[in-house]
């Protein structure tokens, strides 16, 4: 049987590594825009076409990230729902955790309303950089 101490602490390694691989995205995310203004103002198709899918990659690696951490949240939240299943008695803090999140909630990569927005909006400032006129 595990704590709920234990519980927080995998919820928290599993957030270090996200913030990690973030990072990294960032990174990419920028390296995406100066790449999308480069090659816009070139008559270049097949550069256009490469950084158009890089864009694109980029952007799905930054859904699944997000997607990564909302499955770590509801898989932190359904082990302390089962430890208080066992009778554990766990804190004001995790019970508020657990009524925030969906405990059980299978991975998915469909965003939220506000998820939506910010990807939609990177690809649109990409793409309007790589396929329209200046």
């Amino acid at each position: 049987m595990f704590t709920e101490l234990e519980v927080w602490n995998l919820f928290w390694l599993s957030g270090i590594s996200n913030a990690a691989w973030f990072a990294g995205l960032a990174f990419l995310l920028w390296v995406s825009f100066r790449a999308a203004n480069l090659v816009g103002e070139s008559g270049n198709m097949i550069g256009k076409i490469a950084v158009t899918a890089f864009c694109l990659v980029i952007v799905y690696q930054l859904n699944f990230n997000a997607a990564l951490v909302e499955w770590a949240g509801n898989g932190t939240a359904s082990a302390l729902v089962y430890l208080q299943s066992q009778g554990t008695e766990i804190s004001a803090g995790a019970q508020r955790f657990v009524e925030f999140m969906e405990p059980g909630k299978e991975f998915d990569l469909m965003p939220n309303g506000i998820g939506w927005v910010f990807l939609v909006t990177i690809l649109v400032m990409q793409m309007s950089s790589i396929w329209m006129k200046k």
